[in-house]
């Protein structure tokens, strides 16, 4: 997976009537309490997808957060 653009979270990123474009966090595969903060659309080997992710999951995920190169 492979980030292409991370940007502050915006319900027109998402397909209507997902939990994503409701404002919900769908980052890291399981049900999560907070509320999306950021829009991330990524790559895959199935293409590019929008994902919503909270502070917390964009913060701890190497994907949406990489370490600093050094």
């Amino acid at each position: 997976m492979e980030l292409r653009e991370k940007r502050e979270w915006a319900a027109d990123n998402h397909r209507a009537g997902t939990a994503s474009r409701r404002g919900e966090c769908t980052w890291g595969g399981a049900p999560c309490p907070h509320p999306a903060a950021w829009s991330v659309r990524v790559s895959s080997a199935a293409g590019d997808s929008w994902w919503a992710a909270c502070a917390a999951h964009a913060t701890a995920s190497p994907v949406l957060s990489p370490p600093a190169a050094g």
